[in-house]
């Protein structure tokens, strides 16, 4: 790629950007959220088009007017954000347009795609049958078989956008396994991570945008963390997790015997200024206990109180005026509507605070947009904007001004920073102790031990439905969390 520029309205997203990426290749890219790094992708794979610049594969030039002519030349792209048929089955999702036909009346041969979704999900360690629908997965699953969906076709470049943001420790393992594998079949593969240990083990070369321009290209073995985050973010961090030693208050949240078709007899406290941690392998149970206290999944039997009173919670909107807060795993699904402004989103679950004789005030629902906007630092042009054109980290902040604007009391947070980028996630976790300081409980989900490890005062973790073990800050370890993560003492 060369010289690649492209523009939209209010911004440069990138300009003058060179790639080069070599058969058999690890290409890692950098950078944070709102770098360019997404749009870049985009015009590799044909979704947008460039102001200026050109593409060349095998020193002949390219235009690729659709995303489709893009996959004809051998591109495939795994999205950070999920794209995938809720009513179709995990084969048919794989194998979308590219049906295998019977002889004769070439009918969909159904046999010969189960079969084959099913090998490469068993090569991916994957349990999930083919026959079973998509919205009837979990956000992991449903991450596996994208990847699938890409390595099942004949590619000679494949771009992975966060590959692993929504995998446990061993699956993201073994993905690095066969994205080494496909690079020694001569695949190249461009690897976009906020994981750098995971860009260390599997990437040869790294290139680093920052606000639509290369800042930096190294080699993996000649560069370090503190380099590649000082290139990312222009400025150094001097602490990766803002914890302060903020004074704990009374329970806040308390839940007794909370049980459903999955989770078996859930029961924990949660103080005022506390984080407390959620940890577990995926499909122990997490969100779905985050989804039953918010009344968004239906619960069998369990009691939830809310500063010492009983809180009758059938639904998400009964959760919402007993003072709890949910921001899902899944931004685009649940925490966004897409097509409308900053400003709608921001105010959409407190709409009562701004409505004066059934009708919204402009006025103060703007200003409260913007001072949510310079609060939380979301880089857009305008609360205006739709939603949908901003970043991932951007978005994600937009979710986090909707649940605050509520002024709740218990603020549950299902892996917060996934896909986001570094300087992004210290933002974050600036928030979450603010919250804390500010006298909320804070129950935070998260996937990544190093977050567990830093962040919480004291850990829950789960297996298989229930809880195996409990964790204060003092005798936390990653020895420990895993061991009870898969049901040892």
């Amino acid at each position: 790629m060369r010289g690649i520029t492209k523009r939209f309205p209010g911004t440069v997203a990138l300009h003058k950007v060179d790639l080069e990426l070599r058969a058999g290749e690890v290409l890692g890219l950098l950078g944070e959220n709102g770098a360019g790094k997404s749009t870049l992708i985009k015009i590799l794979s044909g979704a947008y088009h460039p102001d200026e610049g050109e593409i060349f594969i095998d020193g002949e030039k390219q235009v690729f007017a659709t995303p489709k002519a893009a996959s004809e030349k051998g591109i495939g792209i795994i999205y950070q954000e999920l794209n995938y048929l809720n009513d179709l089955s995990v084969a048919e999702n794989i194998f979308l347009n590219r049906f295998p036909r019977t002889k004769g009346f070439r009918n969909v041969d159904w046999r010969r795609m189960n079969d084959h979704a099913e090998r490469i999900l068993r090569e991916l360690l994957s349990p999930i049958d083919p026959r079973s629908y998509m919205r009837d997965l979990a956000v992991s699953e449903k991450q596996i078989v994208e990847i699938a969906k890409a390595i099942s076709q004949d590619l000679r470049f494949l771009v992975m956008d966060e590959p692993t943001s929504a995998l446990s420790e061993r699956e993201a393992d073994h993905l690095l396994e066969m994205v080494g594998q496909m690079a020694e079949r001569g695949v190249g593969v461009i690897y976009i991570s906020h994981r750098l240990e995971e860009l260390f083990k599997v990437a040869g070369r790294v290139q680093v945008l920052r606000d639509g321009e290369v800042v930096g290209l190294r080699q993996m073995d000649g560069t370090n963390r503190d380099e590649l985050v000082r290139l990312m973010v222009g400025r150094k961090l001097e602490s990766m997790y803002p914890k302060r030693e903020i004074k704990k208050g009374d329970v806040v949240l308390k839940v007794r015997g909370l049980s459903s078709d999955y989770l078996r007899d859930i029961s924990f406290d949660l103080r005022k200024g506390e984080i407390l941690g959620l940890f577990g392998l995926m499909g122990a149970g997490q969100s779905e206990m985050a989804r039953c206290i918010f009344g968004a999944e239906k619960r069998t039997s369990g009691d939830v109180e809310i500063d010492g009173k009983s809180a009758n919670i059938a639904s998400p909107s009964d959760a919402i005026r007993s003072g709890i807060a949910y921001l899902s795993d899944e931004r685009k699904a649940d925490g966004l509507i897409l097509t409308q402004s900053v400003k709608q989103n921001i105010t959409t679950a407190s709409i009562k605070k701004i409505t004066r004789q059934l009708r919204i005030d402009r006025r103060l629902e703007r200003r409260k947009a913007d001072e949510w906007k310079r609060r939380l630092d979301i880089k857009a042009p305008s609360v205006e904007v739709n939603a949908e054109s901003l970043s991932g980290g951007n978005q994600q902040k937009v979710v986090l001004a909707k649940w605050l604007e509520t002024d709740p009391k218990v603020l549950i947070l299902n892996n917060p920073t996934r896909g986001i980028d570094v300087g992004a996630k210290v933002e974050i976790y600036t928030l979450m102790e603010d919250a804390c300081e500010k006298g909320l409980g804070v129950v935070m989900i998260s996937y990544e031990l190093p977050e567990i490890l830093q962040l919480s005062d004291r850990v829950l973790v789960m297996c298989e439905g229930k809880l195996s073990a409990e964790f204060d800050k003092e005798e936390l370890t990653q020895e420990k969390l895993m061991h009870s993560a898969v049901g040892e003492k």
